[in-house]
Formats: C-alpha cells, sequence, structure tokens
C-alpha cells in the first residue's frame, strides 16, 4: 500500500506541480512539503484536506490519512478509552479529578508537543463531559479542561477540533457561572484566528478578543488584554496595538490577587514577549529586538515550544534589520518540538 508522502508525491507529479509550486499554493515551506513527501512528517486532517484539493485527489490523500489514523487507534486505543470513561464515570469527586487531570495537562503542555498530548487531553476531556451529563457541579472544572484540550489541539494542527473545544469550554464556564472562564476561552480562539493567514479571520478575532476582554479582574484581565493587543497587531492596527499594550502594563503592575489558574504563566517576561511581537508585526523591528533578546536570556531552556516560537520572531527581526547571519544561527540551533504552531511560524521564514 502506497504511504502518505508517496501517494502526494505521485499525485502532485501527476497534476503537473513542482514540489515549489504545490508549497507555495499550499501555503507552506518546500522543505516542509518535501518531509511530507518522504514520510518524515505527520501531516494534520486540515492540511491533508487542503493537499487533497490541490491536486485533484478527489478525496484520495485525505482517505489515505484516515486510514492511517484508523490503523494507530486499534485496540491499545480503545482499552484507553474505556479506562478514561471508567475513571471519570466511577470518580467519587468529580469535579476534583477534572481539576486535578486539568492541571497535570497544564504542566505538561510546558514540555510536550501538541501532537504527542492531544490524544491524551482529548480523551479525557470527552470521558469529562460524558460524565457532566449526570454531574453539573463540575461545569467550572470542564470549562478549564476544554480551554487546554482546545490549546493543545490547536498547538497539534487540529485547529477545526481546537475551536469546537473552545466553544464547549465557554458554554460550560457560562452554565457554571464563571464568566472568566467562558472568556478565556473565547479569548484563546480569538489568538487562534488572530494566527490565521486569513484577514477576515484576523478581523474576526479583533471582535471577539474585544468582546470578552472585560469579563476578568487583576492578572487574567491582563492575559485577556495581551491577546486583544495581538489581534490588533495582526490587522496592522498599531495605535490600538499600542493603547492595549499599555494598559496590560497598567492592568499588570495594579494587580493584587494571585492569578486565576488558566492563566498562571503570565509574567512580565511574557508581556514583554507579547509586545516584542507586536513590534515584528507592525514592522518596529528594533524595538521587537530588544524586549525579545532581554526576554529569551532568562527563559527556561526546558520549554522547548515556547522558546522557539518567541526565537522565530526575534529572527524575523533581525531580517528585518539586515543581520540574516544571526538569525539564520538562531534559526540553526533551535531545538525542534512536535508543535504546528512552531512548525507554521518556521514555513513563514524559510
Amino acid at each position: 500500500m502506497e504511504t502518505f508522502g508517496q501517494r502526494l508525491r505521485r499525485l502532485r507529479t501527476e497534476a503537473g506541480l513542482s514540489q515549489s509550486q504545490l508549497a507555495h499554493m499550499v501555503p507552506v515551506s518546500q522543505a516542509s512539503l518535501s518531509r511530507y513527501e518522504s514520510d518524515r512528517q505527520a501531516v494534520a486532517h486540515d492540511l491533508a484536506e487542503r493537499l487533497d484539493e490541490l491536486v485533484n485527489a478527489n478525496g484520495a490523500l485525505l482517505s489515505l490519512c484516515h486510514q492511517l489514523d484508523a490503523a494507530e487507534t486499534t485496540c491499545s486505543t480503545r482499552v484507553l478509552d474505556a479506562a478514561a470513561e471508567a475513571a471519570f464515570e466511577n470518580a467519587p469527586d468529580l469535579a476534583a479529578l477534572i481539576a486535578d487531570r486539568t492541571a497535570q495537562f497544564r504542566r505538561l503542555d510546558d514540555f510536550v508537543g501538541g501532537r504527542e498530548l492531544y490524544p491524551s487531553v482529548r480523551r479525557s476531556f470527552e470521558a469529562a463531559s460524558a460524565a457532566c451529563r449526570d454531574d453539573t457541579t463540575a461545569l467550572a472544572d470542564l470549562s478549564e479542561l476544554g480551554q487546554i484540550a482546545g490549546w493543545v489541539a490547536s498547538d497539534a494542527g487540529h485547529v477545526t477540533d481546537a475551536a469546537h473545544l473552545y466553544l464547549t469550554a465557554a458554554k460550560a464556564g457560562t452554565q457554571a457561572g464563571r464568566l472568566d472562564f467562558g472568556a478565556s476561552a473565547l479569548s484563546s480562539l480569538a489568538y487562534q484566528l488572530a494566527n490565521s493567514p486569513a484577514m477576515s479571520d484576523r478581523a474576526e478575532a479583533v471582535l471577539l478578543a474585544s468582546a470578552v476582554a472585560d469579563r476578568a479582574d487583576g492578572i487574567g484581565r491582563a492575559l485577556l488584554l495581551d491577546r486583544l493587543a495581538w489581534t490588533h497587531a495582526r490587522v496592522g492596527d498599531a495605535a490600538a496595538a499600542s493603547r492595549v499594550l499599555d494598559e496590560v502594563d497598567d492592568v499588570f503592575a495594579d494587580a493584587r490577587e494571585p492569578a486565576p489558574t488558566w492563566a498562571y504563566w503570565l509574567d512580565q517576561d511574557e508581556i514583554n514577549v507579547m509586545r516584542g511581537r507586536c513590534m515584528v508585526e507592525l514592522n518596529r523591528p528594533s524595538a521587537a529586538i530588544e524586549l525579545l533578546s532581554d526576554a529569551l536570556s532568562r527563559y527556561d531552556p526546558t520549554r522547548v515550544r515556547e522558546r522557539g516560537l518567541y526565537t522565530t520572531y526575534l529572527a524575523e527581526a533581525l531580517v528585518k534589520e539586515g543581520d540574516v547571519t544571526e538569525a539564520r544561527r538562531l534559526l540553526d540551533g533551535m531545538r525542534q518540538a512536535e508543535s504546528a504552531r512552531l512548525e507554521a511560524r518556521l514555513d513563514v521564514l524559510t
């Protein structure tokens, strides 16, 4: 049987397309397309669907992708699914179990790429959701689990699944009377939309992030505003982005309560990184280089994905300043992570 890569290469050739032509149409880098064709990198369903369309495969590529997924999810996966269901169904304290599982996934997300973590987090969320039909007291905890599940799904490249998970998490938070949980989930969805290549998605991200920015206080509000600033930068609104970034600094400095669980990771370095990223988007590379270099000098090297993501923005700023050699050195020294987010950034730069 043909592998996915072999079939993709054959169909591309039959369509009369070179690797560089097809890569430009997707769009991904030619290096990424080469990895797909040599079966050295897995392809997310959304990307497989796009490739199927571009090479006029009439579902032949997508069906093979489904077949490969099915082959990988046999008896062992069914056993794991059943185990997850049993754990949540028989939990003496469902809310506590969901909260504990969410905390574990948050810790794992710092060190494990989305592609590796996604099957486990999705399995737990589905089992927890089923259990919550009979125990609505755990809906607030389900909302937090749904948000981390959406984040991991997005990092795995499953953006459609991620959107569904974010919306489900927002609904659970609202039903539990926790507007801040719902706002956090929706702002995460706005962040995902802002990273889309389609300007229409970015414009929708601005509206969504704006609508929920005032639904939390303290550090939680600072995080919601941070994501709002990013949406403004992604549509090129420099004035709005700068205004909101200044508000983030003020809100964070005035915060007196500990961060909510969904914003536990936000600190001044992360805020400065976001300001630096916005400066890259707004073609202010000199300011970005200073901000990003300073934050990365203190960044935990074990957090490979985030360090890699932020390094790509520093490299982009360096290129805009004309220092291609240093940008290349930074990118060549990066460690790899099983993250569609990081790969998408590298595609932009290569």
